[in-house]
C-alpha cells in the first residue's frame, strides 16, 4: 500500500519517503542509486521541493527528481517507446514514484518492465486522489488486490 499513515496531502508521505531512503542509504556496501519520479512535471517539482529539506536533514545525497516519462527516456514522436525497457533496464537500485494514482496502466507497465528485477520499486500515493487521465487506476487496483475493500468510483 502507499506510504503515509493518513490519506491525502499533508499526511507525512514525503517525510516517510525521505526517512525510508535514509535507511536504505545507511545500509552497508555501495550506496543505493535512487530515482525519484512523478507522473507530471508539476508533481515532480512538488516532490523535489518537499523531499529536499527532509533529505538534507537526514544527510541523504542529492536526489534528482523527474517525470516518469523522462526517467524512462521518452523518445520523441512516440508515446509508448522508451529508451529504458525490458532489454535496457534503468540503472537504479531504488525507484520511488509519487502520485502513483495518476500513472496510467500503460505507463506503469513500461515502468515495471524497465525496473531491474533486483531493484526496489516504491509506489506512493492515495488511490482515492488524482485519477489517471489515461486508462487504468493502477494504484487503486493494487491496493484493492492487497485486501483493502474497494470504494465505489465516481
Amino acid at each position: 500500500m502507499g506510504l503515509g499513515a493518513g490519506r491525502g496531502p499533508g499526511t507525512g508521505k514525503t517525510t516517510t519517503i525521505a526517512r525510508l531512503l535514509a535507511v536504505l542509504c545507511a545500509q552497508p556496501g555501495e550506496p543505493s542509486r535512487i530515482a525519484l519520479a512523478a507522473p507530471t512535471g508539476k508533481a515532480a517539482a512538488r516532490l523535489s521541493e518537499a523531499v529536499r529539506p527532509a533529505a538534507a536533514s537526514l544527510s541523504l545525497p542529492p536526489l534528482e527528481t523527474s517525470t516518469v516519462h523522462r526517467l524512462l527516456g521518452r523518445r520523441p514522436g512516440s508515446r509508448t517507446r522508451f529508451r529504458h525497457n525490458r532489454s535496457h533496464r534503468l540503472p537504479y537500485d531504488v525507484v520511488v514514484v509519487d502520485e502513483t494514482s495518476m500513472v496510467s496502466l500503460t505507463l506503469m507497465a513500461r515502468l515495471i518492465e524497465a525496473v531491474r528485477p533486483d531493484a526496489r520499486l516504491i509506489l506512493v500515493g492515495d488511490p482515492d486522489q488524482l485519477a489517471s487521465v489515461e486508462a487504468g487506476a493502477v494504484l487503486g487496483d493494487i491496493v484493492a488486490a492487497a485486501g483493502r475493500p474497494a470504494r465505489a468510483r465516481t
